[in-house]
């Protein structure tokens, strides 16, 4: 189950919990649930035709043909974006003492600095990078 919600001006969250436990109530007693609440952030149409793009047509082939598993997809996404973006100095992205990148943009976000000219530079760049490895990928955005 998933929906939306807003706090109030106190900070508060109003939640329709008979809504949520008519839901719940398809599952055994005592079943266990994991419930997340995060921040919503909204997309442009640009953004999410992007993303599509980028994660249904362009990053499958080139990590099939590097070999890496579709598990590592997010792994393999991140670190393409620490190469592309190292060196853009709108980005401050650092490796701490324990070897984790820090600072490495959001690419499909509403991030004031990750506009729609970057956001199609960096996709790009992957489809390049992707011709270079033997990958050829056809740009049907």
């Amino acid at each position: 189950m998933k929906f939306r919600t807003r706090s109030d001006k106190d900070r508060k969250i109003s939640i329709n919990w008979d809504r949520i436990n008519i839901y719940a109530s398809r599952w055994k007693p005592n079943t266990e649930f994991e419930v997340e609440i995060k921040r919503f952030q909204q997309t442009t149409l640009a953004s999410k035709n992007q993303r599509a793009f980028y994660f249904g047509y362009v990053l499958p082939p080139f990590m099939d043909e590097l070999g890496y598993d579709k598990e590592e997809g997010v792994l393999f996404h991140h670190q393409l974006k620490v190469t592309y973006f190292q060196h853009d100095p709108a980005f401050k992205i650092k490796q701490d003492t324990r070897g984790i990148w820090r600072g490495v943009p959001s690419v499909f976000s509403l991030d004031p600095d990750m506009g729609d000219e970057k956001r199609r530079g960096f996709i790009d760049w992957v489809i390049r990078k992707a011709a270079e490895n033997g990958v050829y990928i056809e740009d049907t955005e």
